[in-house]
């Protein structure tokens, strides 16, 4: 008997941080399959003969905009019913999304099927984030947030590693005749080989438990939707009117690193091919060793955070991350104007390390910023601005630099440092404007935090005396 208690606490210990794990793999699933076409534009675009500009719009729009505008309804979802079947939801459909982009024969089918990725992706950040809101108690919640926020970084070196070998093997197979669907060539064989694992890693989403929500009510019926009490009428749209200043900045400064980043992202597999003569399985290694590094930078960064938060900065995520936005300036100039693809490598690496993480700190921050049954659709409400508007210009606005200001695809990595430095600018300016807002309120609510948990802590002491008493034996 006591065995077995002995192994429910040990299993109680580890499922919060197995259910990370999980997360964290399914969010570097995601990662690969929205990042496999940016190392397939030149196949494609030899095999389809797509412009820059036409490539843009399946690199940006036709993810971004279904992203961004399923996030809202997805993160409902997410405050109401079992966040494990939206993720699980999302991944399925994202994943055969990403299958039927490799049987498509045309601009408008291959836009469709990045539209179905968008749509798919859109249901796990809110409902990755509330998960890990509701299992960790707040003193841990910033290591797990930190850790799930690796995601980006371990997933484009996933991306990198496990897309440059998969269409390095695909590139030497050759055409592959399919009933119905005809012959594939490698870069469609590539989507289909990408894809498919997605369906199955799914059901590790039930590999865990729901949490409870905190500061809610469950109903008792069998959808599993929850309850409203007198604590979570605030609606989404009352609370936004109620801090629209700082949410406004808030917004606008992480659409603007989300813009540096996606320009970025869309084209840095191409800018390599085109300036340096390499192909995925020459850059595919060497880019995922600085995405390894990126990740685990990460920890550094929660350890960081976490001493800030402690000191008395409640703000310490966008503060921390405003404040080291500005090494990526230079670091860019460098990596842009050079000639030697060494010195682009370790000059990207720091803009790398610094920049393309811009979600893990406002989805922190919405954490603990936002009440609770707010969580998911505030995390929709940022995907919707921030995940539609940037990834959808951005991509366009390098090839249309490239395209009609240069006016030679060799200037391409000019039109993607000219992107990213303008939006680091705007980025830093918005974010510490931001702080005037976000300090008090951050202040706020780390003092009712700290007087409901003591509260909580009174009551539960309260009652273990009384059981004690009742328990003892007494004295006469």
């Amino acid at each position: 008997m006591s065995n077995n208690k002995t192994m429910r606490q040990w299993l109680a210990q580890i499922e919060p941080w197995w259910m990370v794990l999980v997360l964290l793999f399914i969010y570097m699933i995601s990662i690969l399959d929205r990042l496999v076409i940016n190392m397939l534009v030149v196949p494609i675009q030899a095999d389809m003969g797509f412009s820059d500009v036409q490539m843009s719009l399946l690199l940006g729009p036709a993810f971004a905009l279904c992203n961004g505008l399923f996030g809202l309804p997805l993160g409902w979802a997410a405050d109401r019913y079992s966040r494990r079947w939206v993720v699980f939801g999302g991944l399925v459909f994202w994943s055969l999304s990403t299958m039927a982009a490799g049987l498509t024969r045309s601009f408008t089918s291959l836009f469709g099927a990045r539209m179905g990725v968008g749509i798919g992706e859109a249901a796990l950040m809110p409902a990755a984030y509330s998960l890990i809101a509701d299992k960790f108690p707040v003193k841990r919640m910033t290591t797990a947030m930190s850790i799930f926020g690796m995601g980006p970084k371990l997933g484009s070196a996933f991306a990198f590693a496990v897309g440059s070998a998969v269409i390095g093997y695909t590139s030497t197979v050759g055409n592959v005749s399919v009933p119905v669907f005809g012959d594939l060539n490698g870069w469609r064989l590539a989507l289909l080989l990408i894809g498919a694992p997605g369906v199955l890693v799914a059901v590790l989403c039930f590999s865990f438990r729901e949490p409870l929500r905190k500061g809610m009510q469950r109903s008792h019926s069998n959808t599993g939707a929850l309850a409203d009490t007198a604590s979570n009428k605030q609606t989404l749209k009352e609370y936004v009117k109620e801090n629209k200043k700082l949410i406004l900045f808030i917004l606008l400064g992480f659409s603007f690193t989300t813009m540096a980043v996606a320009g970025l992202l869309a084209w840095m597999p191409t800018y390599i091919t085109r300036k340096f003569g390499m192909g995925p399985k020459e850059y595919g290694p060497i880019l995922s060793v600085v995405y390894f590094l990126g990740a685990f930078s990460m920890i550094v960064k929660g350890v960081v955070i976490d001493w800030m938060y402690n000191k008395g900065y409640k703000d310490a995520h966008i503060r921390f991350y405003s404040m080291i936005l500005v090494l990526t300036l230079p670091a860019a100039i460098i990596a842009f104007t050079a000639s030697q693809f060494s010195v682009f490598v370790v000059s990207y690496a720091v803009v790398d390390i610094i920049l393309l993480n811009s979600i893990f700190y406002v989805s922190s921050t919405i954490q603990l910023m936002v009440p609770t049954h707010l969580r998911g659709q505030m995390t929709g409400l940022v995907i919707l601005v921030v995940g539609t508007v940037s990834p959808t210009l951005a991509p366009t606005l390098v090839a249309s630099l490239t395209d009609y200001v240069f006016q030679d695809k060799a200037a391409l990595g000019y039109s993607m440092l000219s992107v990213a430095l303008v939006s680091v600018v705007l980025a830093i300016i918005c974010l510490r404007t931001a702080l005037i807002w976000l300090k008090p309120r951050m202040e706020q609510n780390a003092r009712e935090r700290e007087s409901t948990e003591a509260r909580e802590q009174a009551s539960t002491t309260s009652v273990l005396d009384k059981s004690e008493r009742y328990t003892s034996p007494s004295a006469g």
